[in-house]
């Protein structure tokens, strides 16, 4: 009898290990929005065992090549394909473009037209942390200056990187006689 309830308890905790609930991994979140260029992101922050972060240990056994490009604006999805989860990303540019100008001197009465020789004697210097300068370049627009009043004007300057973010920027115009 001591025997059967021996073997009877061994078999039950090996049916017990061989039912051991398997650990379940979820995402904390479905989608995620992340700035470009982001160099810090990682994947696996929203990889959860359990309903917990992973450990360093956890994050070590995960084993993938897959990467994300984050130098490019729009969607991407990553993949957990042992876990059949994906986490979509999307990568957004929010940081406005940058603007330095220099002012100059037009005389009085003369029509002051932007056009491109006017826009480089104000020396524009632009940046942006995704588009090119010479897309920048292309998006400069200033307001008009009364060439009628002698005089320095204040005027702004705009431009406008692809994701719509826009610098504005105040330049001294200065009417001669």
């Amino acid at each position: 009898m001591k025997r059967m309830v021996y073997g009877s308890l061994l078999v039950g905790l090996m049916l017990l290990g061989g039912c051991k609930d398997k650990s379940v991994y979820t995402l904390s979140q479905n989608e995620v929005t992340i700035s470009v260029n982001d160099r810090e992101f990682d994947p696996l922050d929203y990889l959860l065992k359990d309903g917990e972060t992973l450990s360093k240990e956890d994050r070590s056994k995960i084993k993938t090549g897959a990467r994300i490009d984050t130098t490019k604006v729009g969607t991407a999805t990553f993949q957990f394909p042992e876990y059949e989860l994906e986490l979509s990303i999307h990568i957004v540019d929010e940081e406005p473009p940058k603007l330095s100008l220099v002012g100059f001197q037009v005389k009085k009465d003369v029509v002051l037209t932007w056009n491109e020789e006017n826009l480089e004697r104000l020396k524009p210097e632009m940046s942006d942390n995704y588009d090119s300068g010479a897309l920048l370049k292309k998006s400069l627009h200033c307001d008009s200056v009364d060439t009628g009043k002698v005089g320095k004007q204040s005027i702004y300057c705009y431009i406008e990187d692809s994701s719509g973010n826009q610098a504005k920027k105040s330049v001294e115009i200065e009417v001669t006689e």
